[in-house]
């Protein structure tokens, strides 16, 4: 577990970075360490994530990663498998299954995406190192942590225990709306270097137009000594906050109800809260929305080669379906009477 000292200021660098080219982004990633102080030689490489559905090298393969590090020489670690660790330090979380690949490295370099999120509104370098846990084993913490609360406690949990030594945030075409899969892109032409998860987590919300201290996982990682989350206790360099200020990502319509008061939360759920609804045109009938659902009985059901049906009694409203969905089918609406308190966004 990495100690930050929170009494000083945090550090988020900024770069623009316009397009995907090569020398485009060497530049801005040779930029972005500068203003760090730069990096140390003399280190092994090795990759790897744990998608929430699919196999490691199936999903590495279809974006376009695996030929990279193929071309690089560099390893795939081991993120199918791991083992449990226990972190007494742990304010909620003291146990936690890790895959071996990153037990068994001496530092992490997280590189998250700025997009938009149905449960935690937005998802960078914090939810980003959900990413550790092997695949399914996600839908396990969904399953127990329904409160969005303590799913955000342990997020900073796991990020006191697996502190990433480095973050990169890939910000040059971030996403809005129905994140984190299947929202709309959003040009913001930005890489965002920290050693702080949280103070660049922070840093981009105020670029989305999201207040951070809203978020739960952020007001979780500031009161944990985990990063700073506060203007005032980071401090940027490279291209100036100000000059970020674009347009304002779109969020999922999850987000209002996240902010709402203990007792909607507990009892509006079924008739009130955004829940995930399947288009049935665009609907293939795969099954991994029955699949991925955490909870026990499923909260969705397939009926012979019909699309599935949703019991939102069950539901417990962490979007996992909409997130694997493959084929973009699924999106977060508000039911009709939630639409009388939320208003009528979204209900298309």
């Amino acid at each position: 577990m990495a100690v930050r000292n929170t009494a000083e200021k945090s550090v988020v660098a900024i770069v623009r970075c316009v397009s995907y080219t090569p020398s485009e982004v060497s530049r801005a990633v040779a930029r972005g360490m500068e203003l760090l102080g730069g990096v140390k030689r003399g280190f092994n490489l090795s990759y790897g994530d744990s998608p929430g559905f699919g196999g490691v090298e199936s999903v590495i393969s279809k974006c376009g990663i695996k030929e990279q590090a193929d071309l690089l020489r560099v390893p795939l670690a081991e993120f199918e498998k791991g083992r449990e660790v226990g972190f007494k330090e742990g304010i909620q979380n003291k146990l936690f299954y890790i895959a071996n690949g990153v037990l068994e490295i001496p530092a992490v370099v997280n590189l998250p995406k700025m997009k938009t999120h149905s449960l935690t509104v937005m998802t960078g370098a914090i939810k980003n190192m959900f990413g550790v846990i092997p695949g399914l084993r996600k839908a396990a913490f969904h399953a127990r942590l329904a409160d969005p609360r303590a799913f955000a406690r342990m997020l900073i949990d796991l990020n006191r225990f697996i502190t990433p030594e480095l973050n990169i945030m890939d910000a040059v075409v971030g996403m809005e709306g129905n994140g984190p899969t299947h929202g709309d892109p959003v040009h913001t032409g930005l890489l965002l270097f920290s050693r702080d998860a949280a103070a660049l987590d922070a840093t981009a919300c105020r670029i989305m137009g999201i207040e951070p201290e809203r978020l739960y996982f952020l007001q979780h990682a500031g009161s944990s000594g985990l990063g700073n989350i506060r203007t005032q206790d980071i401090e940027i360099k490279g291209v100036a906050l100000a000059e970020c200020a674009g347009k304002k990502y779109k969020l999922s319509l999850s987000h209002k109800w996240r902010q709402g008061a203990p007792l909607l939360q507990k009892y509006g759920k079924k008739f009130l809260i955004p829940r995930p609804v399947i288009n049935n045109y665009l609907c293939t009938r795969c099954g991994v929305c029955v699949n991925i659902c955490p909870v026990s009985p499923k909260a969705l059901k397939n009926h012979n080669s019909s699309v599935p049906v949703y019991d939102y009694g069950r539901c417990i409203r962490c979007y996992c379906c909409q997130e694997m969905c493959p084929a973009g089918a699924i999106k977060v609406k508000v039911p009709v009477l939630g639409a009388l308190y939320f208003g009528f966004g979204g209900r298309s």
